[in-house]
């Protein structure tokens, strides 16, 4: 049979199911029904963006990079992404299949590094064992902590693993949850294997939901000819959301704190501030060059408000700070010292419904990269006006002018024989979910 024979073979086929009963499921768009109970459904994320310099070309900038950039991400001219999850539901059990992509090959040049393919399958049960509030979850997924929407990132991590959970639901969003898992060695870039194991829980308490959280990684996969050491990275920490009274939004509030151990040999179980695993946390904060392979601390700290003042006026004010203890000590140059160093970054947007479908917005960001240090910092203000697709998504245009310390510049071989960044960006994006 050829392919397309195939294809129409098996359009004919779902033409001719029976409809499925009603089973109480929320399948969301796109869904198929196929059997008595059984449901696929598609959902997903895609962000769509062109960025560009005034030239025009590509802008050349340094908080544009996910987790190259490190702590001066702002997301204001993030990647292109998309994550599609295909579902299949069949009463309380579920199949979850990740497909995930960047940098879209139909109009760049295809880098097989950023085609995921297929990265994540699970199967997960709901009431558990007869127990309504219980479900499990087994395969390679994510769990996501702390999660900072102005920033994209996350204050306690997201698992990259193959693994287990347990969740209890606690009700009205409180829950009790533990789980482990592993990452596999990549013994190119002398990582070990790295297992993750994670406690975590939230309570409400009136309109505040309080959460707190215990994370590990670890390695200890030493190897004959191999220069793989052990090392541990701890997380722990806490934080509250508050919902604001009259539908006014909420307020959201946490505080890390990280304890690394020669993390350079943690292969990327466990992402946070940017940072893939122990060596990203390394290269963008701890140092690489005399840390003690990755060792010091990390003690952060996390807002975000988004609230509604009045009637079509809104505003999102949000920020962070990391304060670092490094063994890699350096006097007398600020850029390659990386102990008792302070970064700050946070801003504020306005923004006001010109109609129901039109809104327009005023971003102003402030990333100072050294506290001490006055000319390694930088400043945005971005203007963006945006048209949205009810809940499910948005176009918009947006303009950014940078001003930049005098120690700012681009990373090392960002751009061949370069190294100031632009000042002045524009693109126009469009993003779903679904």
């Amino acid at each position: 049979m050829t392919l397309r024979a195939a294809i129409a073979a098996g359009c004919a086929a779902l033409a001719a199911a029976p409809a499925a009963a009603d089973t109480g499921d929320v399948t969301g768009a796109g869904a198929v029904t196929a059997g008595v109970d059984t449901v696929f459904a598609l959902h997903g994320y895609a962000r769509m963006p062109l960025s560009l310099e005034a030239t025009p070309r590509e802008p050349w900038l340094i908080d544009n990079d996910y987790y190259l950039s490190g702590f001066a991400y702002t997301r204001l001219y993030e990647p292109d992404w998309s994550e599609l999850f295909l579902t299949v539901r069949r009463g309380d059990y579920r199949a979850q299949f990740g497909l995930f992509a960047s940098l879209y090959s139909d109009y760049a040049t295809t880098e097989l590094e950023n085609q995921l393919g297929i990265a994540q399958a699970s199967v997960a049960a709901d009431r558990f064992l007869g127990q309504a509030p219980l479900s499990v979850e087994l395969g390679v997924f994510w769990d996501r902590f702390g999660y900072l929407e102005p920033y994209d990132t996350y204050l306690f991590g997201r698992t990259h693993q193959g693994g287990f959970k347990l969740r209890w639901d606690l009700g009205d969003g409180g829950y009790v949850q533990a789980g482990a898992g592993a990452h596999r060695e990549r013994l190119q870039q002398n990582q070990g294997l790295t297992p993750v194991a994670h406690v975590a829980g939230g309570y409400r308490i009136g309109r505040a939901l309080v959460s707190g959280y215990l994370l590990r990684t670890w390695t200890r996969d030493k190897r004959q000819l191999s220069p793989i050491e052990d090392g541990t990275l701890w997380v722990v920490g806490a934080d509250v959301r508050v919902d604001l009274p009259g539908d006014r939004g909420w307020a959201y509030a946490g505080a890390a704190y990280y304890d690394a151990e020669r993390v350079l040999f943690l292969a990327p179980a466990l992402e946070l501030l940017h940072s893939t695993g122990g060596r990203g946390l390394a290269e963008n904060f701890l140092g690489t060059a005399d840390s003690g392979d990755g060792t010091g601390s990390l003690t952060t700290f996390a807002v975000d408000a988004p609230v509604r003042i009045a009637g079509p006026v809104s505003a999102r004010l949000f920020g962070m700070t990391t304060w670092v203890r490094s063994e890699q000590v350096v006097p007398d140059d600020p850029l390659a010292n990386k102990d008792r160093r302070l970064y700050v970054k946070w801003g504020a947007e306005p923004s006001y419904a010109l109609g129901p479908h039109v809104r327009a917005s005023l971003r102003y960001d402030r990333v100072i990269l050294d506290f001490h240090d006055a000319a390694n910092s930088f400043r945005a203000l971005s203007p963006k006006l945006a048209f949205p697709l009810a809940d499910w998504g948005e176009l918009f245009v947006q303009y950014t002018h940078y001003w930049y310390g005098d120690k700012i510049a681009l990373r090392p071989g960002q751009v061949p024989l370069e190294s100031e960044p632009d000042a002045n960006v524009f693109k126009v994006q469009a993003q779903a979910a679904w």
